[in-house]
């Protein structure tokens, strides 16, 4: 992806019973940002909290669309 072309770094993975846990990260460069990630300063041009409302309509209407389907069942 054009995204990752400038991420380097490395990921520490544990194994354990089948199951892979992550365990660490190291990069100088990422496209992770925790003001950005925590809706901190700097993230006010990026994400409006108005947007939350949208989301929450679009994932909740296949719960409300089964509801109708089943509602005579």
């Amino acid at each position: 992806m054009k995204s990752q072309k400038n991420v380097t770094g490395k990921v520490k993975l544990k194994l354990y019973k089948g199951n892979i846990i992550p365990a660490g990260v190291e990069a100088d460069k990422s496209l992770y940002s925790e003001d950005l990630a925590s809706f901190g300063d700097g993230a006010e041009d990026l994400f409006s909290h108005k947007d939350a409302d949208g989301f929450i309509n679009l994932y909740s209407l296949a719960s409300l669309v089964e509801a109708k389907i089943n509602k005579g069942v």
